[in-house]
């Protein structure tokens, strides 16, 4: 009997609930949001918003579970659209054999010219500031920094700072990203200092003879072979970019649809946020992508990739010079 009240007395005084004991004490991501210690996330326990949760919802079920929430685990790359920015930021294969694909002249580091994805998380992973990713920070598995995220998913009160309650990730990144120790990271700690948007053809074609080939693509064969409107092995920027001169006449009503609407309210997205900031990546159009679709318009999938296309590409137009 004293066993058993010795045994509750010590969950109480650790503020560990029982669930928690009788579940183990294999660490999971976000452990601290973890009230009941049933290993698992729900909406209620997450401390972020509504966009956060999703990112890291991989399955979709309201809920993080399983290797959502294991230590090291990243999702599944299954990405076939043109979103190259949000390709490598939410569905890459942070390994030492992608790096390797990624290090195109062999030194052992990635530049920013090898860089395909945001420099938002280019300057995450570069923990030692040294403008450059080394192997060691690519592949940092078991140091969470919460590359799911961006900095406005994580700002939950906007106020453009990050305090240790809104920060998901490890408290070692935290620690090495806050420059100046006084517990808080300031958006040019937690994301660096951007330059003018990224010309995305140039940052694949490695080589800058005017093409993508299949060596220099670095995801799925499916998003090649469909941008690929000509079947020459080779992807024009005309084609990269699904310009709408050359390639909408050989799409489906859907996907012309879906690309007209887009570049419509992407530049008027872009005119919207010159006053205030470049945010193409929080604009909430892009997570549907179905706005102003209608069944009779044929599939709703082509209908989607289009608009992402085109509303990324008026963004900039209407956004113009930054």
């Amino acid at each position: 009997m004293k066993a058993i009240f010795f045994a509750a007395g010590l969950c109480l005084s650790l503020g560990i609930p029982a669930e928690a004991q009788r579940r183990g004490n294999t660490p999971i991501r976000f452990q601290a949001m973890d009230l009941n210690g049933d290993t698992v996330i729900t909406r209620q326990e997450w401390r972020g918003n509504d966009r956060s949760f999703r990112n890291h919802d991989w399955n979709g079920d309201g809920k993080l579970s399983g290797d959502e929430v294991r230590v090291g685990a990243r999702r599944n790359n299954r990405w076939d659209d043109l979103d190259v920015e949000t390709a490598i930021d939410r569905d890459y294969d942070w390994t030492a054999a992608q790096f390797a694909a990624l290090d195109h002249n062999n030194d052992g580091r990635l530049s920013r010219a090898e860089w395909h994805a945001t420099g938002e998380l280019f300057s995450r992973v570069d923990r030692n500031r040294d403008n450059f990713v080394n192997r060691a920070e690519f592949t940092a598995a078991d140091d969470d920094d919460d590359r799911e995220d961006r900095f406005f998913d994580l700002d939950t009160n906007n106020d453009s700072r990050l305090t240790r309650e809104e920060w998901h990730g490890s408290l070692a990144v935290f620690n090495a990203l806050d420059a100046n120790r006084d517990g808080v990271l300031t958006r040019v700690e937690a994301v660096g200092t951007e330059g003018d948007a990224r010309d995305q053809f140039k940052s694949v074609d490695v080589n800058g003879d005017g093409a993508i080939v299949r060596t220099e693509w670095h995801w799925n064969a499916a998003a090649f072979d469909r941008l690929d409107i000509n079947k020459d092995g080779r992807l024009s920027r005309l084609e990269f970019e699904g310009n709408v001169a050359t390639v909408l006449p050989q799409q489906s009503v859907a996907y012309r649809a879906g690309y007209e609407r887009g570049l419509q309210e992407g530049i008027q997205a872009g005119r919207e946020d010159k006053p205030r900031g470049w945010d193409l990546e929080g604009q909430r159009e892009l997570e549907t992508a179905d706005s102003g679709y209608q069944a009779s318009m044929g599939n709703r999938a082509e209908y989607q990739a289009a608009y992402r296309i085109a509303f990324r590409r008026g963004y900039r137009e209407g956004f113009g010079v930054r």
